[in-house]
């Protein structure tokens, strides 16, 4: 593989080149082997530890460089970094001894798959929100009216055991924790499952028919290509040094003052800006990520064009409203108000999935005969992800029927969360947004603005909470997209597709059960509001603060923020529908639903620069220019996580202020 363009798969392969093929992959090292499973669960153990330290601990006290919420997770890309320079030297030592590329890869997707799950939106805004109703109620806000619909097997009960999850200076009580530990480890487990067997369903139609970009995979593929020159690029190393060098300087900055600060991000470009109707811009902030140029880079003009041009419309459509009068329109908080941008994301979201519904149809429709059929070999194959889907799909209603939930609202709910994530999943694999938010009209909530919430009953409402950990649209640490960024990886690498599955759904146990108890030991130790990260914690609050006034103040269907959903529905499918038709066609759906979510308000910018700069050089220099330069802008990318990795370590174990890249 070459450092400037990944390998194709290829459907229309005769059958002799099928058996050439299969055969140097015969000749090829073996991946799964006992030592690349042996490192990659050290390595998951590390990667956590290193995410609850850095996040929890020195989060609260001198900043740190988020390790799992981007596209590339930080904590996973640097450890690979670290494994590829020992292997480096291993390799002038001891051969035999060194991992292969291709294990080293297997390593980084157990990594990512299971990692990313111990920080924000998953272990971290899990565990808290257990005992939130528990430790937060008061005579004031009444929290005990629902404390009723909570099963006593979803979080322990014990007053002096909550409090010390607060306080700190504790051991864990795991006689306490066991129950509420098993239940709410097996939860999310058989939830990303069924995205698993998503994922094994979407592969063939995204990986192999419509070719997608999944720029998120190019430099894990680049950094473990033994057959490439990419660490020998000259062009590679001038770009790793430039966010390297801005992050090196900023986090010197922070501990000595004397060293000057280079501004990158969060610059106010509409501060001048206070009379109305500008002013409902609110605030625009322009900032120049070095990781988020080099992966737009990688983009086709079309799509970094839609991106930020959405953005903007957006905006202008709120300056609209503003100087109109719409503005007024809707209900509640500014959420549902006119341009109700969370109401059309939310239908964005969900046409971009029943497009790739309809766009593979052919292919879900052989998949679900293999799984009526049954048969064996090459056919059982086939058939596991929708049986595993279906599997995992029942276990979760029989968990909501145990909870107390009748059968619509959890069908609705994990319906529209799988469909959440599976459009995230396709925006992650088009564009590479460096932080996956989806709209913030999440499953919970358009279910109940579309109902009102008096549809439903009280402990369906208290459970829905609950579950927030799958139906948030904090999407930034799910699973989810790093499992498709595996079978896309593997199908580059001539990994077995077939033993993957097992392997990633067992590494993502794994890093359940060893974030969860390693997280609960730092916080009984520190106090999750004494010691720790707040923010993180006050985040468990947040569903239960939602369910109140669901229960107290009633509200009927929100008609306004519905029809800006069917509306927003509508235009992506009318994009969608555009782009097939006419080449010239500039608008992309994906765009158009990225901008809906908070994820453009910081990328923006980025995104136009590279827009810019790839759309002069294939113009002035053509694709050999642009192949010429990818090292460079994969550089940034290295350059940037490979600073904010080694300084939150640094940050860790010498306790000094540290410049986050990624936020």
């Amino acid at each position: 593989m070459c450092a400037q363009e990944l390998p194709q798969t290829r459907e229309g392969a005769t059958a002799a080149e099928a058996a050439t093929t299969t055969a140097a992959a015969e000749r090829e090292p073996p991946v799964f082997t006992f030592r690349a499973l042996v490192t990659a669960a050290v390595a998951i153990v590390a990667v956590v530890l290193f995410i609850h330290w850095a996040e929890l601990v020195q989060g609260s006290r001198r900043g740190h460089t988020a390790l799992a919420n981007t596209s590339i997770p930080v904590g996973p890309f640097f450890a690979l970094f670290c494994l590829v320079g020992v292997t480096f030297l291993v390799r002038k030592l001891r051969p035999k001894w060194a991992l292969s590329g291709r294990e080293l890869l297997l390593v980084y997707m157990l990594m990512a798959a299971s990692c990313v799950i111990a920080s924000s939106g998953g272990v971290h805004f899990l565990v808290p929100t257990i005992t939130a109703p528990f430790y937060f109620d008061t005579p004031e806000n009444d929290w005990a009216r629902f404390h009723s619909y909570i099963p006593d097997w979803f979080s322990p009960r014990d007053t002096d055991v909550i409090k010390a999850f607060y306080m700190g200076d504790s051991p864990v009580p795991w006689r306490a924790w066991a129950v509420p530990m098993l239940v709410w480890c097996m939860v999310p487990l058989t939830f990303y499952f069924g995205t698993l067997c998503i994922c094994a369903m979407l592969r063939r139609q995204w990986v192999e028919r419509e070719k997608l970009t999944f720029p998120t995979v190019y430099v894990p593929l680049h950094m473990t290509d033994e057959k490439s020159d990419f660490w020998r690029n000259k062009l590679m190393w001038l770009g790793f040094a430039i966010p390297f060098i801005i992050g090196t300087i900023n986090t010197l900055n922070l501990n000595y003052p004397v060293v000057p600060h280079i501004e990158v991000r969060h610059i106010n470009i509409t501060q001048h800006l206070q009379q109305a109707p500008w002013n409902a811009m609110g605030t625009v902030r322009a900032s120049f990520y070095p990781f988020i140029i080099g992966i737009a880079y990688l983009l086709p003009l079309d799509m970094t064009f839609s991106c930020w041009f959405f953005y903007l419309f957006g905006l202008g459509q709120r300056v609209f409203g503003a100087a109109t009068g719409l503005n007024e329109l809707g209900q509640g908080v500014a959420v549902n108000r006119f341009p109700f941008e969370p109401s059309q994301g939310a239908g964005a979201f969900l046409a971009i999935t029943a497009l790739a519904i309809w766009t593979g149809r052919r292919e879900f429709a052989q998949l679900l005969r293999s799984a009526v059929r049954g048969g064996s070999g090459a056919e059982a194959r086939e058939r596991w992800p929708a049986i595993g889907l279906l599997a995992s799909f029942l276990s979760l209603l029989f968990f909501c029927r145990a909870a107390g939930m009748g059968y619509y609202a959890p069908v609705a709910l994990l319906v529209l969360a799988w469909a959440y994530m599976t459009a995230a999943t396709r925006i992650r694999a088009e564009t590479g947004n460096a932080w996956l938010f989806g709209p913030q009209m999440d499953p919970h909530m358009l279910m109940v603005n579309v109902l009102g919430s008096a549809r439903f009953a009280g402990r369906d409402l208290t459970v829905m909470a609950y579950l927030s950990n799958i139906s948030s649209w904090d999407l930034r640490c799910i699973p989810m997209p790093h499992q498709l960024d595996a079978f896309k990886m593997a199908d580059s690498a001539g990994i077995s597709q077939r033993r993957l599955p097992p392997v990633l759904i067992a590494g993502l146990a794994f890093g359940l059960a060893v974030a969860f108890s390693m997280g609960l030991a730092i916080w009984y130790r520190y106090g999750a509001l004494a010691e720790l990260n707040q923010w993180r914690t006050n985040m468990g609050k947040q569903p239960f603060i939602r369910l109140q006034a669901y229960l107290s103040t009633p509200f009927r269907p929100d008609v306004y923020g519905t029809s800006a959903t069917v509306l927003g529905l509508l235009f992506t499918v009318f994009l969608a529908a555009m782009r097939t038709r006419f080449l010239w066609w500039p608008f992309h759906p994906v765009g158009y639903a990225m901008a809906n979510t908070p994820t453009m308000r910081n990328t923006w910018m980025p995104f136009m620069i590279s827009w810019l700069v790839k759309a002069g050089i294939l113009r002035y220099g053509g694709a050999k220019m642009y192949r010429y330069l990818l090292p460079f802008f994969l550089g940034l990318i290295v350059g940037d996580f490979a600073n904010g990795g080694l300084w939150t370590l640094m940050g860790c174990i010498f306790d000094i202020h540290v410049y986050p890249v990624n936020w």
